[in-house]
């Protein structure tokens, strides 16, 4: 890997970041389209975010930043412009410079998790379970929505960010039935965890779900560790499982395109 004086950086952002593989990904496919460019991961407290990241925006040769827990909302702020799908979510996990200086936003979490979960089991005419609702459920409710799930159940322990994400598919979705309910498993055909409960030792379930079948789909987007409390219940039911790491590896491509990284400088 060549580091010098034009090496663009890029970063991803979080608090913690230690569990973040998205560097181990990227990284590779930058170097082998033969960019000179790094992605590095940043840990900025959550106290300190906006001064943090503001005074890393204004970094020369600062590309671009992935955003990741717990800052995909506040994020919004920064930017001096969104895309239609980050508009729809409410939140960003992807910023970048562009030529006239101004900051543009995406967000790829929705996009990443269902070409992952189409790869194993179809979205369309499923019954989903979201557990929460906040910027990667907001993202994800969204995209399966687009996907044509059937119907959605939300859960959430804050009421208001379930309500807001059902009014949103509503809005744009209106052939899925999307509701608020209790995180039980019964009743439908992928489970998803969106929180971060299963990140940290000693987690256990995001929620008592109740018994999981060898129909079902269990998703959890915890990027570490791999086997989460949930995936662990599931695999023992014979359920299909798909990890964290998933939605990591289908936002990839999506994220490196975002960034211009994709092609060779000039290319």
């Amino acid at each position: 890997m060549q580091i010098d004086g034009s090496t663009e950086i890029f970063a991803i952002v979080g608090d913690p970041i230690k569990q973040v593989r998205t560097p181990g990904i990227l990284n590779p496919l930058i170097q082998a389209v033969g960019r000179n460019a790094i992605l590095l991961p940043f840990h900025v407290p959550e106290r300190r975010f906006e001064e943090a990241i503001r005074g890393i925006m204004s970094l020369v040769n600062l590309g671009g930043l992935v955003i990741t827990y717990p800052f995909k909302e506040r994020s919004l702020a920064l930017v001096d412009e969104l895309s239609e799908r980050a508009e729809q979510i409410g939140g960003l996990n992807v910023m970048r410079r562009r030529h006239d200086g101004r900051w543009i936003g995406d967000m790829f979490d929705g996009v990443g998790l269902s070409r992952a979960v189409v790869a194993q089991t179809p979205i369309n005419g499923a019954r989903v379970l979201l557990i929460g609702s906040g910027g990667a459920g907001r993202a994800i409710g969204l995209a399966f929505a687009s996907e044509g799930a059937a119907a959605i159940t939300v859960a959430d322990i804050e009421p208001s960010r379930a309500e807001w994400l059902i009014e949103r598919v509503q809005a744009y979705y209106p052939g899925c039935d999307i509701r608020q309910g209790p995180a039980v498993a019964n009743g439908h055909d992928i489970i998803i965890n969106a929180t971060p409960i299963g990140m940290a030792p000693g987690d256990g379930l995001p929620a008592e779900i109740g018994p999981v079948t060898s129909t079902m789909t269990v998703v959890d987007i915890v990027p570490y560790p791999e086997i989460t409390p949930l995936l662990a219940m599931a695999i023992a039911a014979g359920a299909k499982t798909i990890p964290g790491a998933a939605m990591t590896n289908g936002q990839a491509s999506a994220i490196l395109e975002f960034f211009g990284l994709d092609r060779q400088d000039g290319a």
